[in-house]
């Protein structure tokens, strides 16, 4: 099973755990996430990854990364600075987790 296959299987399997609207009270969380990292965190390349991750990662842990840059004492007059640490909290909480931040999108 790849990727995407397995995170909307585990969808389905919490929405049946945790009941229908406590499971779509965090995608309406999960769908808010892109617009608060674009707003603050994208310096023009960081898009894809931001809205990858926040596809294929727990909400759960985008929170977390969210909270760890926050903390971070980040230059927030720099754009490049911010998105980069970003980045680099997203990529350590992906492989300390097991998640394959990839596309399954075939090029021409």
């Amino acid at each position: 099973m790849d990727q995407q296959s397995r995170v909307a299987q585990d969808n389905l399997e919490k929405s049946k755990r945790v009941g229908f609207e406590p499971w779509l009270e965090e995608q309406r969380e999960r769908r808010l996430m892109p617009e608060e990292l674009l707003a603050n965190y994208n310096e023009g390349r960081s898009m894809s990854l931001y809205c990858l991750a926040c596809t294929l990662m727990p909400v759960d842990l985008m929170n977390e990364a969210l909270a760890e840059i926050k903390a971070m004492p980040v230059d927030y007059s720099n754009v490049k600075a911010r998105a980069k640490a970003l980045r680099l909290i997203i990529q350590e909480l992906v492989s300390k987790s097991n998640i394959e931040l990839q596309s399954r999108r075939k090029l021409k």
